[in-house]
């Protein structure tokens, strides 16, 4: 009995896992995990991995106007939400 339970939550923590590293909800799937077992952990397996679009603001592309806080492209001149003027960022 203790193996049974042992290999139940074992697949619960296998499916957060895989989950997690397909961009998945890995706190979703523990719990589906604990409630299905190893089949949920099939499922989760065999779904692809969830894209990431390229084109959403990032850190890296964009930062927060100081005057309204929107998102703006790091090189812009002027926000196209308020007009502040900004400095671009290299």
């Amino acid at each position: 009995m203790e193996i049974l339970l042992f290999v139940w939550i074992g697949s619960a923590v296998l499916c957060w896992i895989v989950a997690n590293s397909k961009a998945r909800f890995a706190g979703v799937w523990f719990l589906l995990g604990l409630i299905f077992g190893p089949l949920s952990l099939i499922a989760v397996a065999v779904m692809p991995s969830v894209e990431v679009d390229k084109t959403d603001p990032s850190p890296k592309t964009h930062v927060k106007c100081p005057d309204c806080r929107e998102l703006v492209i790091k090189d812009a001149r002027k926000c196209k939400h308020c007009g502040c003027t900004l400095v671009p960022q290299a």
